[in-house]
């Protein structure tokens, strides 16, 4: 059996483990529903300070070769504020060079401590720690207690947890920083291109009618002018899919409750097939089929009605139908585009949603595959093709798009589309 002695030890031990097990915790949760990072490091330095019984604590970002006080607390934080310390210099610079944790028993006197507001501050005993990326010093977490304060090895284990959560929280920030910087610049670029594009189209579009007009135009010159435009219209159009792709790749889609049917019906409505082929269109729309979409869904369903037209080897028959299914409780909507005579091999179709198939593989104002894909994805679906006739792609194609529905009826009963 334990003695009492043995026993009061092994509760004092169990209490310290505890201790530091809450105060990770907490440090560990601190800043968890801050939206910024300036936010989380404030959530972090106030946990830490409160924890610790610090009178000074504060963080230094490396900027080059030098580290500047950007956030503290307590008696002098004012004067520090903005304070910089080369790196290899002082108490923080010296942490930044070795990558190490320090610790001074009395900052008054001992040299390596030389910024001038810790000293008129009153600060004693210091310890701080770095804050590493990568294994490379983004900056230091140091703090400071007025009275005598001897180091421990708990509240070190606890500074080092916090300067990961900090560390981490500057990482993300300024990764997030640079990317809105290359957005904004890549977005000003396809700003330019659209802009100088269009406008030497409408040059050359000109050009090209001014041809047109004179009398008595040979046949095949009229036809080969026509194809130039043609190709002028599709050089556009790359752009504004680039544009799109930019949009949805950056998750910038507004999303907005919108009625299925009246997509579906829109998207028929403008689509346009060559004159020497016969093309019917079924689809009967219902009432209160709502969705969370982008009107770019609109544009999905151009895509695979055009692209069922325009790749058939000759007439077409396209028949949309819209199911309801349920997945783990979730309601989603199942819309179908069957052709008849889309012919897609098996092995193709593994590779049709791709990116290697191209921003301008599409013709005309349908998308690629691909950003039809991305399209149904950041909306939460899926997207695939199948063959109309099991086992035989030569009898035409089924693309099905799956979008989570929302289970209301809000618009009223419209008439069947028949084209």
């Amino acid at each position: 059996m334990m003695g009492k002695h043995e026993d009061g030890g092994l509760q004092e031990q169990l209490n310290k483990a505890s201790e530091i097990v809450n105060m990770v915790l907490e440090i560990g949760m601190s800043g968890a529903r801050a939206r910024h990072a300036e936010e989380q490091l404030y959530d972090v330095l106030q946990t830490l300070r409160g924890n610790l019984n610090a009178d000074f604590i504060t963080i230094l970002l490396r900027e080059d070769k030098n580290l500047a006080a950007i956030m503290g607390f307590g008696e002098g934080w004012e004067t520090a504020e903005g304070f910089i310390e080369p790196i290899g210099q002082g108490f923080a610079g010296k942490i930044a060079e070795t990558k190490e944790h320090l610790y001074v028993h009395d900052a008054r006197v001992d040299p390596i401590v030389i910024s001038p507001y810790i000293k008129s501050a009153g600060i004693r005993s210091m310890l701080g720690v770095p804050l590493l990326y990568g294994g490379e010093p983004v900056g230091v977490l140091q703090l400071g207690w007025k009275g005598t304060h001897p180091f421990s090895e708990m509240e070190l284990k606890i500074l080092n947890v916090a300067a990961e959560r900090c560390a981490s929280a500057i990482v993300i920030s300024r990764m997030c920083e640079i990317n809105d910087d290359l957005n904004a610049q890549a977005c000003m670029y396809l700003d330019i291109i659209e802009h100088d594009l269009k406008n030497l189209n409408k040059v050359m579009h000109e050009d090209l009618d001014s041809v047109l007009s004179i009398p008595d135009l040979d046949r095949d010159v009229k036809d080969t002018i026509e194809g130039v435009k043609r190709d002028l219209r599709e050089s556009e159009t790359i752009v504004d899919n680039v544009r799109v792709l930019y949009h949805t790749l950056n998750e910038d889609l507004p999303i907005e409750t919108m009625d299925l049917d009246s997509l579906i019906q829109d998207a028929i409505k403008e689509v346009e097939w060559p004159e020497t082929k016969n093309v019917g269109i079924h689809y009967a729309p219902e009432m209160g089929r709502v969705v969370n979409g982008t009107i770019l869904l609109k544009d999905v369903f151009y895509t695979l009605v055009n692209n069922a037209i325009m790749c058939s080897r000759g007439d077409a028959v396209i028949d949309i139908s819209v199911g309801k299914v349920h997945v783990d409780r979730q309601p989603f909507y199942i819309v179908s585009v069957i052709d008849d005579s889309q012919a897609i091999p098996d092995d193709v179709k593994e590779e049709l949603f791709d990116f290697h198939f191209g921003v301008s593989q599409a013709h005309g104002k349908a998308l690629p595959l691909f950003l039809v894909k991305l399209i149904v994805d950041r909306m939460g679906g899926s997207i695939m093709v199948e063959n109309r006739v099991p086992g035989d792609y030569r009898r035409g194609s089924v693309f099905r798009v799956v979008l989570p529905a929302i289970e209301a009826a809000v618009i009223p009963e419209v008439e069947p589309v028949y084209r």
